[in-house]
């Protein structure tokens, strides 16, 4: 049997309802090219049980208390076996046409897509928290030292690429954000793409726009930002912090 072309790492926690929309449609879209990895955090008892039940829609399945979002990530990247990972939260929901092609087109000729990211397009929900875009494009340029401008929905990795890194799970809300930044200031390039890839369900613990959310993202940046993009930093977290809590959405 052929290598999958995708693996779909989704961690999980409490919410079964999003996890069938998410399994569903990624099997409704390519049942034998797309791998998917549910990484439940426990706590639930219907979700541990439908997992049992629908083990043979699944190829990876682990449930149980873990450290947390990141954790599971990283967890569910190590049993990938794709040649690229995908990572999703429950609900979200990819964008079918767009997947089909791509697969198509990686399936015939999988040395054709030379760099190890390619980035697209993600919409976020309708009933998205105040404060938050309807939709963000493909990225990945410097926008990202002062916003979260590139999401993980919206990002395949190559297997071997995202296995021999890490998401820091000492970062509860941004360790994507994170990862992405010191990629980007490493010079790992990306292939950018105009068409959508996933939207995005509401609820993201990225999008709780609390003082701690900004303290995180001071830790990681100071770490990866050097010069005047550094040191302008606080000044900008707190024009931030206090423009998500005004509740402007655009």
């Amino acid at each position: 049997m052929k290598r999958p072309i995708i693996s779909a790492v989704l961690p999980v926690k409490s919410n079964l309802e999003g996890l069938k929309k998410t399994v569903t449609h990624l099997r409704s879209i390519d049942p034998h090219r797309i791998e998917i990895i549910v990484v439940d955090g426990g706590g639930c008892e219907a979700t541990k049980r439908w997992l049992m039940e629908n083990q043979g829609h699944v190829a990876h399945i682990r449930s149980g208390q873990d450290q947390g979002i990141y954790s599971a990530m990283n967890y569910g990247k190590s049993c990938a076996t794709g040649d690229w990972v995908w990572f999703a939260g429950a609900g979200d929901l990819p964008n079918a046409s767009t997947w089909r092609d791509w697969i198509n087109t990686a399936n015939d000729n999988r040395q054709a897509l030379n760099q190890d990211l390619q980035i697209f397009e993600v919409l976020l929900d309708e009933n998205r928290e105040r404060g938050v875009q309807g939709s963000y494009p493909a990225r990945w340029d410097a926008s990202m030292c002062w916003r979260n401008t590139t999401h993980h929905q919206g990002v395949l990795y190559r297997r071997q690429t995202i296995q021999a890194v890490h998401f820091d799970a000492q970062l509860k809300v941004l360790a994507d954000y994170a990862l992405h930044l010191k990629l980007w200031s490493n010079g790992t390039p990306a292939e950018l793409h105009n068409a959508t890839w996933a939207q995005v369900a509401p609820g993201g613990v990225s999008r709780k726009f609390t003082s701690s959310l900004y303290f995180e993202e001071w830790r990681f940046k100071r770490k990866t930002l050097k010069g005047w993009r550094l040191w302008a930093q606080p000044a900008w977290l707190l024009l931030k912090y206090t423009f998500k809590k005004s509740g402007v959405r655009r």
